[in-house]
């Protein structure tokens, strides 16, 4: 079963990398510039399976953002790719299954482990 990514990053050179490294991993992969635009992708096609979110995006958070995306798409599994040292997922996100094991600080060296949580997630 081919998997189906939308990585939600403002900053395009992490958001093109990492998109390109998914792709060679074998999965399908698309890109968002923020929140808003996720929204918009998910309530257009609600066939992604994972969605890779930074925290820091303008207007709609990464926390907001994956309020709205499990309204709209509640089967969306999610992973946090994030700048931010100091992040603490709010109790709500933690009920979403989003645990340690789904949070990665940027920059990362090795995508590796990101592709490896990505494909734990996997729905059968």
């Amino acid at each position: 079963m081919n998997m189906r990514v939308l990585i939600v990053d403002d900053e395009s050179l992490i958001a093109s990398s990492l998109k390109i490294f998914l792709e060679d991993e074998g999965l399908t992969a698309d890109t968002a510039a923020s929140g808003e635009e996720a929204v918009e992708v998910l309530q257009k096609d609600k066939g992604y399976d994972i969605c890779i979110m930074d925290m820091r995006l303008p207007g709609m958070d990464g926390n907001a953002a994956m309020r709205s995306i499990h309204a709209i798409c509640p089967e969306v599994r999610f992973i946090v790719h994030t700048g931010s040292v100091n992040y603490i997922v709010p109790n709500d996100l933690k009920r979403l299954g989003i645990m340690d094991g789904r949070l990665f600080q940027k920059p990362l060296a090795d995508m590796a482990p990101i592709a490896e949580a990505i494909k734990s997630l996997k729905i059968s």
